[in-house]
């Protein structure tokens, strides 16, 4: 029997799933609901954690034998059932150009040249502990100068989920296009965990990227419970 070409195939088999499981995350929402408020973006995925978690154990499963067939199969469906999970982006501004430059001006004696974040901060709402299979969101507030020599900035901020073990789980970057100039804005990535994960604590990274650089990043910690 020719091992090496059954663990080829399997692998490539395997491969062709994941990338399946984790495409159905990136699938256009159908509803045709969107959101409505003032200068805000968001993106939805279309997808399904049962099937999204069968695909995934599928594929974790073609990696092993025996009892590695088991192992992978409960790694490939963690996988899927992350894949599935749908972000939406909402941003708005809370503070308007001439206060957040009053204020800088006062701290600091006067404007930057250049475009500056002078605070960006992140939580977890309505609190840092979350049921599986319900709603959660990661709220940022950042403040943005611009700069006296400096076109309009150009942000976009990035969410990552790392596993209880520090494995990243699932990604998402958008640029925020609300962001026109010097404020004080509120930035959300709204989410829902998928049922029946591992119960654990988690980590939430938001990092924020100004005119293609990356300028600040937090750490949230997620407790997730059954």
């Amino acid at each position: 029997m020719n091992t090496g070409g059954f663990r080829a195939t399997s692998l490539a088999l395997a491969s062709l799933v994941l990338t399946v499981t984790a495409g159905c995350a990136q699938m256009p929402s159908q509803s045709g609901s969107g959101d409505t408020s003032a200068g805000s973006g968001s993106s939805a995925g279309s997808c399904n954690p049962v099937v999204g978690g069968a695909l995934g154990a599928l594929a974790g499963a073609m990696f092993g034998k025996g009892k590695g067939h088991l192992a992978g199969a409960a790694i490939g469906a963690g996988i899927g059932a992350f894949a599935c999970i749908a972000y939406n982006y909402h941003v708005r501004k809370v503070r308007d150009a001439k206060a957040v430059e009053q204020e800088y001006a006062r701290q600091r004696g006067a404007l930057p040249a250049s475009n500056t974040v002078a605070d960006y901060r992140s939580e977890l709402t309505p609190s840092n502990t979350v049921r599986s299979g319900t709603s959660a969101q990661m709220q940022s507030r950042v403040t943005v100068i611009s700069g006296t020599h400096d076109a309009t900035p150009q942000l976009k901020e990035e969410l990552t989920l790392y596993s209880p073990e520090g494995k990243v789980l699932s990604t998402v970057s958008k640029p925020a296009t609300a962001v026109d100039g010097t404020g004080e804005y509120e930035t959300n990535f709204n989410f829902n965990l998928p049922k029946g994960i591992e119960e654990g604590r988690y980590t939430m990274r938001s990092t924020l990227f100004m005119d293609g650089k990356q300028v600040r990043t937090n750490e949230v910690p997620m407790l997730v419970v059954s």
